[in-house]
């Protein structure tokens, strides 16, 4: 089969959406299937690339904010309509630029275009639609979809009320590769905290992230700054703009504090780690969260919607806290950190979990008979 997956944002910069794609189109790829990403152009990088099998073709986008994504729409959708019907299926992650480019490339012919949403709340796709212009002309052009994927109730019901229930729904989570983050052992772990600079003998609290306002990482040094946990070492793996405001905040703390930025090497912080905290005020389905999971990490998370689904409220792979109460996150960090044999416990449901619902190869067999049920 081929296939054209759009994505505004592809390597370099890997967030969740990036990761995401790109993990299915890898897996894809090896399966047999050609995939192409199409995305956006960026200075100093070739028009073509091929990254692990996959072709990569970036378009131009020019200027800044809206206009960058409308140059990108109109160069991307120009490119896909030269290819005629050769992808006979396109999916598109998130429902803005990149659904209106796989919709209006392929009008009138005979593909199937899937799109999927990526997040739900404040930060979602629906309220990022609701506060753009020509609302009603975006969610008609949403509605010629074949399919929408979906991740959560959260996002259903959000599409729902936004106009898009006659769009057939199919629930398909995201997806970790379980043998690439995978639990590492006493001494596996020693050596990686030795590679990475880390405290060999502390309990490592691991934030994996964008340092942005979506995050609140500021609620994470709110509740670390006000806990006493003395064999605890706070390790925050990614940027942001909130980095430089947040290392002012930590210096007090600087000794049980390691800011490491932006990383291609996310796996190796995680097997490293103990525990893995998120103090998220939105999500759809953290792609962190199933990489920890994954790597046998309990978790701590807010409890908002994407999480609460994905982790449950029974407390066996991690613990939900009431979002923006600092004081909720720094009590379970101190269980947590307190307890290794509960680390463990949730550690290992974790990992099952992960190795039952989320893993790639099965993930990958959704998709594949999603295509097959739209006729391809």
């Amino acid at each position: 089969m081929t296939l054209c997956f759009v994505v505004a944002n592809f390597w370099p910069g890997w967030g969740g959406t990036e990761r995401q794609c790109g993990l299915l189109a890898r897996t894809l790829t090896r399966r047999g299937h050609a995939v192409t990403v199409l995305t956006r152009g960026k200075p100093g990088l070739p028009v073509s690339a091929c990254l692990d099998g996959v072709a990569v073709r970036r378009t131009g986008a020019w200027g800044t904010g809206t206009l960058r994504s409308l140059t990108w729409m109109l160069t991307a959708t120009a490119w896909l309509r030269r290819q005629g019907q050769t992808a006979r299926v396109v999916q598109c992650y998130q429902l803005l630029s990149p659904s209106y480019v796989g919709l209006l490339g392929c009008l009138g012919r005979l593909q199937a275009v899937v799109i999927r949403g990526e997040c739900s709340g404040a930060f979602g796709d629906v309220s990022e639609m609701r506060r753009l212009p020509l609302t009603g002309l975006r969610r008609a052009l949403l509605r010629r979809a074949d399919a929408v994927v979906t991740i959560s109730q959260a996002i259903e019901t959000e599409l729902a009320d936004f106009g898009l229930s006659g769009v057939p729904f199919c629930r398909i989570p995201n997806a970790v590769d379980c043998t690439e983050f995978s639990p590492a052992d006493a001494g596996g772990r020693a050596t990686l905290r030795a590679r990475l600079g880390l405290p060999a003998a502390k309990v490592l609290c691991a934030f994996v992230g964008r340092l942005a306002p979506q995050k609140v990482p500021e609620l994470l040094a709110d509740a670390w700054s006000m806990s006493t946990l003395p064999n605890a070492h706070l390790v925050l793996v990614g940027d942001g703009p909130l980095r430089a405001p947040l290392e002012r905040r930590l210096a007090p703390d600087r000794e049980r504090v390691t800011f490491v930025g932006a990383t291609d090497d996310v796996v190796s912080y995680l097997r490293a780690a103990d525990l893995l905290v998120l103090p998220s005020q939105a999500e759809g389905m953290s792609g962190v969260i199933l990489e920890a999971m994954a790597c046998g990490l309990p978790i701590i998370a807010t409890d908002v919607p994407g999480n609460r689904e994905l982790l449950g409220a029974d407390g066996t792979v991690g613990m939900l806290v009431p979002p923006g109460e600092a004081s909720g996150l720094a009590e379970a960090m101190g269980c947590l950190a307190g307890s290794p044999e509960r680390r463990r416990t949730l550690g290992g449901n974790a990992r099952a979990m992960a190795l039952e619902r989320f893993d790639i190869q099965r993930v990958a067999t959704e998709y594949l008979s999603l295509y097959a049920s739209l006729g391809f």
